[in-house]
């Protein structure tokens, strides 16, 4: 048999290309994480703004300020249903008109409940709000408003026996995020 001869720039090549094939790799999984990173970045609720009660502040195009939370009823195995009344007014209809809107009520040790559905009779025990309806978050993100109205916004929750005191607002938008709203509930 005959051995190949394989010259010296042959060989320097092939070692080249072993050394740069990793490289290759790792540039190629830093581009691709790249997008993921910055789509994760837009998407979490890093940095809270402590809003004070009865104060507006400005998240997403749209100034916000809680009208009230409130206990409206009480379940059979105890749990709270709470109403949370919000008014928004619309400075940047395109910032504002983005979904979703992520409105849910935090525990100081951060757990999170999101809205439920109320049943009619459940809401309907308002005097203020019989025969009317006032929409979610999603869906006066959903009506595409003009610049200057204001909308009432309200959801409704279910939290555990005892939790309706230690609760707050918490509201997040994608045109506002890595940023999001915790509201102080007037005392």
């Amino acid at each position: 048999m005959s051995e190949a001869v394989v010259s010296p720039s042959v060989l320097r090549m092939r070692r080249i290309s072993l050394w740069a094939l990793p490289m290759a790799l790792a540039l190629g999984i830093v581009l691709q994480s790249h997008e993921n990173a910055w789509e994760w970045w837009r998407s979490r609720e890093l940095f809270a703004r402590e809003v004070p009660a009865s104060t507006a502040a400005s998240l997403g195009g749209a100034d916000w300020k809680l009208m009230g939370l409130r206990r409206v009823a009480e379940r059979a195995d105890g749990r709270a249903v709470m109403l949370l009344d919000m008014e928004a007014v619309v400075r940047d209809p395109e910032a504002f008109a983005v979904l979703p809107c992520r409105l849910v009520l935090e525990a100081p040790d951060g757990r999170r409940w999101s809205p439920q559905f109320l049943t009619p009779s459940e809401v309907n025990r308002l005097p203020e709000r019989r025969g009317r309806t006032i929409p979610t978050c999603t869906q006066a993100l959903a009506s595409k408003p003009t610049a200057g109205v204001t909308l009432r916004v309200s959801e409704g929750f279910v939290l555990p026996a005892g939790m309706d005191r230690q609760v707050r607002p918490v509201l997040s938008l994608p045109a506002g995020r890595p940023h999001y709203l915790r509201f102080e509930i007037p005392g």
